[in-house]
């Protein structure tokens, strides 16, 4: 018999993935958590069922939501990662020479497995990063801190779901608020080609930033394979930049940072 997960994210679409084995299955009292064993993509973490990240794919986008943000910077020292309890987001960012990385995820179960069953994901151990449990919105409601680069690695805003207060227009406010003069904000902003009217909703509410810009990469295992990304700057244009890095990467380099920024047509006709 063939055990085969099913992902129903995007009405009318499917993707299967062929299951080696079923490591966990279990609730918090925020969302259900599974991680199984794939022929094709190794371990997948799913939360309330839908793919957060894998073990072969993984790179791609970790790699894109950092890296573009991070280089456009000229020197960003303090950090604050939304989410990011599978610890992918905080590696990439501590390969840079910052100084400080505050990461604030809601679910201590998240971290809990990750850490778990994909030890290779995060550096948990680097003194530079900070680990804070609890609601991302009400930190930086409530904080006094001042950080150079805010990234969004949260969970998807599905109505009612976990996520959704972080895409609102108050928070991103807030999150102005909390940058330094030449701050920078990056978000994961959806699947383009289905939920194209949730992607111009949040592009709206990121309206308070002077700088914004859309940009894409590649992502198997996502909802279309394409995965769209904005930053939000207060001073410098990310699609002027990119720079190739002083460590190894396997998705980003700086011809693919100034090509991510150039729209497949459809991309720039919905903000037209």
């Amino acid at each position: 018999m063939e055990l085969w997960y099913v992902q129903n994210y995007i009405e009318n679409y499917q993707m299967a993935l062929k299951v080696k084995e079923t490591l966990f299955v279990g609730r918090t009292k925020l969302q259900e958590i599974a991680i199984i064993d794939t022929y094709l993509y190794g371990r997948v973490l799913l939360l309330d069922g839908i793919v957060q990240t894998t073990e072969k794919d993984e790179f791609m986008y970790h790699e894109m939501l950092v890296h573009p943000a991070m280089v456009t910077h000229p020197h960003p020292r303090k950090v604050f990662i939304v989410g990011g309890g599978d610890g992918g987001a905080a590696r990439e960012v501590l390969k840079h020479p910052v100084e400080e990385v505050v990461l604030v995820d809601i679910d201590e179960g998240v971290i809990e497995l990750c850490q778990k069953y994909f030890p290779q994901l995060g550096r948990w151990d680097d003194p530079r990063l900070r680990v804070y449990i609890g609601d991302a919105a009400e930190y930086i409601a409530e904080t006094r801190e001042t950080f150079d680069v805010i990234i969004m690695d949260s969970t998807d805003p599905i109505p009612r779901g976990v996520a959704e207060p972080l895409f609102s227009q108050e928070f991103y406010r807030r999150a102005y608020d909390r940058l330094s003069p030449d701050g920078i904000l990056v978000s994961q902003m959806e699947p383009p080609f289905f939920e194209a009217e949730r992607v111009k909703k949040l592009w709206k509410h990121l309206g308070v930033f002077p700088i914004l810009r859309l940009y894409w990469g590649l992502v198997p295992t996502y909802p279309g394979g394409v995965w769209s990304y904005v930053i939000a700057s207060k001073k410098y244009d990310p699609s002027q930049g990119g720079k190739d890095l002083p460590f190894p990467t396997r998705y980003y380099s700086s011809r693919i940072h100034q090509a991510a920024f150039v729209l497949p047509v459809f991309l720039e006709e919905m903000f037209q």
